[in-house]
């Protein structure tokens, strides 16, 4: 197998939660490289604590920066706002082909509420899906599908997956994610207590330099 995972979020900041999860989606689909898209204006109302988007730009790429199959996107800077993620995958969907398979890369909860998204049924039929689980036994994928689409799905049993109408898939995997989140991050740095190792040292060499989340 071979294509591209999306992995969209604000990163704010990026931390190895989000490079390990990336990591294990990349190797388990045998995927060419995942590209890292932050948000670049969040749907609904930015929290306070949200960075400008350069901030959390330069940070995933500082991130990313010595993973060869990692790759910063920052296609949302140049589509009408908000940034609603079927607009981001049209984009990337003319941009990069149709030949080449997409794999958006969103948590069990995400998944489980996407009929809340801004037109979920186009962005089902743009590309694969990949929901990460951090539970081992969750019963099947059928369990997470919105009352909304379960008419446009059907699950195949024989490979454990969802098969959407338009011929894109939805695969579950289960990944043990580690316990870091970048909320926990701000708290720390505001509170000047040590972020090592919850980010990488870039990260945290740049957070320090421009005397981000203080206040």
């Amino acid at each position: 197998m071979s294509g591209m995972g999306i992995l969209g979020g604000s990163f704010n900041p990026v931390h190895i939660g989000h490079l390990r999860v990336a990591e294990e989606v990349r190797q388990a689909f045998s995927l060419d490289k995942v590209l890292f898209i932050p948000t670049y204006v969040p749907p609904h109302k930015p929290a306070p604590s949200l960075l400008d988007y350069r901030h959390r730009k330069a940070m995933t790429a500082l991130a990313i920066g010595n993973n060869p199959g990692f790759e910063l996107e920052d296609i949302e800077e140049r589509l009408p706002a908000p940034s609603y993620s079927v607009r981001t995958m049209q984009a990337l969907y003319e941009k990069y082909g149709s030949g080449e398979d997409l794999y958006f890369i969103l948590g069990e909860d995400d998944f489980a509420r996407i009929d809340s998204w801004h037109d979920p049924s186009l962005l089902f039929s743009l590309c694969n899906m990949v929901v990460v689980t951090r539970h081992a036994v969750l019963g099947n994928l059928e369990q997470l599908v919105p009352v909304d689409f379960k008419d446009k799905f059907w699950y195949e049993k024989s490979e454990g997956i969802l098969m959407h109408t338009s011929g894109k898939k939805v695969y579950l995997l289960f990944l043990p994610v580690l316990d870091v989140s970048s909320s926990r991050i701000r708290s720390l740095v505001h509170d000047r207590r040590s972020i090592r190792y919850l980010t990488p040292d870039p990260v945290l060499e740049y957070i320090a330099k421009e005397n981000l989340y203080h206040s």
